[in-house]
């Protein structure tokens, strides 16, 4: 019961809300439907995505007649979210190591993470690894090991920390980062103070020596899916909330791709932490263009624990219903065709 409302009835909301009794749920009725159902004040500062949802489940006709009615109570309201977490990277070598974040900023994350670990009802949590082998593509001091394309704008001779040159075979740009999370080693591990909850998964990536991995749900293998996008379907994953190290590299890479395999991506912004502030600013513009939400943990507890429905986040699902994108990953840039 929502309101007073029982929202497992499609035959009941229906009769609640068609007000005047003429068989269709006109956009006005929908509107009060939405406004019972969600936050009403959520609901009044997105006007507009009401009627694009009303618009998809009408078929952009002016009402919903019974039939349209139910199509919409069972794909949209009736369907319940599997939850996922999606834990990036709180290793050693970001937190306190080789790349950490700067002022340390990394070890302030894990605190909130915990508690969304132990307070909050997961279907799923997942943790990330950046796992690479000693003489990784992105480590500075592995550069003499490759030969550069002459394309590269920067030499050899002039490459520095951080710079991105771009490699002769493979031929990619990368950026040059310190050595960190080298397969096995102390850096490479989670940090101690981050707690492991039984029954999670764990996806190392970045272990192909010529190819960096800052999505989870970058492919080792071109040829087939990664961990991440085989493990989602089967356990019939919709909404991914995604938090960890860091905000304006790996977590917005998790983030977009995400977003392009048509989840519901949320990212949780007092549980992460960017290298730059401008750049975590930038990522968190992006992906709310994309489609995405940012909120903190708060608003997470209040929508799982309370069970609080998020109109933002079903207007990102009922518009599933109407495009159907096709879908491509290349290691870690997702496109949509």
């Amino acid at each position: 019961m929502i309101n007073g409302i029982d929202w497992k009835s499609a035959d009941n909301i229906f009769k609640t809300f068609d007000v005047n009794k003429d068989g269709v749920l006109d956009e006005k009725e929908f509107f009060l439907l939405c406004k019972k159902f969600y936050d009403e004040e959520e609901v009044n500062e997105n006007e507009w995505r009401v009627k694009e949802i009303f618009k998809i489940f009408s078929l952009n006709d002016q009402g919903l007649e019974e039939s349209k009615w139910k199509r919409c109570f069972t794909k949209w309201i009736q369907k319940k979210p599997v939850n996922v977490l999606i834990i990036v990277d709180v290793q050693n070598d970001f937190i306190d190591g080789n790349l950490a974040l700067p002022n340390r900023t990394g070890y302030e994350i894990i605190k909130p993470i915990n508690r969304l670990l132990k307070k909050v009802r997961w279907d799923q949590v997942i943790y990330s690894f950046d796992w690479h082998p000693k003489n990784h593509i992105s480590f500075y001091d592995n550069l003499d090991e490759r030969k550069l394309h002459p394309s590269s704008k920067i030499t050899k001779e002039q490459a520095k920390l951080f710079d991105t040159v771009t490699f002769l075979k493979p031929r990619v740009e990368q950026t040059l980062w310190p050595r960190h999370c080298v397969m096995n080693s102390w850096g490479a591990k989670l940090n101690s103070d981050l707690y492991i909850l039984p029954d999670s998964i764990q996806i190392y990536k970045g272990q192909d020596p010529d190819s960096d991995a800052y999505s989870v749900f970058t492919k080792e293998n071109v040829k087939i899916k990664s961990k991440l996008e085989t493990i989602l379907p089967k356990i019939k994953a919709t909404d991914l909330y995604i938090c960890g190290l860091a905000s304006d590299v790996c977590v917005k890479a998790t983030c977009l791709d995400g977003l392009s395999l048509g989840y519901n991506v949320i990212m949780i912004e007092d549980s992460c932490r960017g290298i730059d502030k401008d750049n975590t600013e930038e990522a968190k513009k992006l992906i709310i263009e994309n489609g995405g939400l940012v909120m903190n943990s708060n608003h997470v507890f209040s929508l799982l624990n309370e069970g609080k429905r998020s109109l933002i986040l079903d207007h990102q699902a009922a518009k599933k219903h109407s495009i159907k994108p096709s879908i491509s990953i290349d290691n870690n840039n997702a496109s949509t065709d």
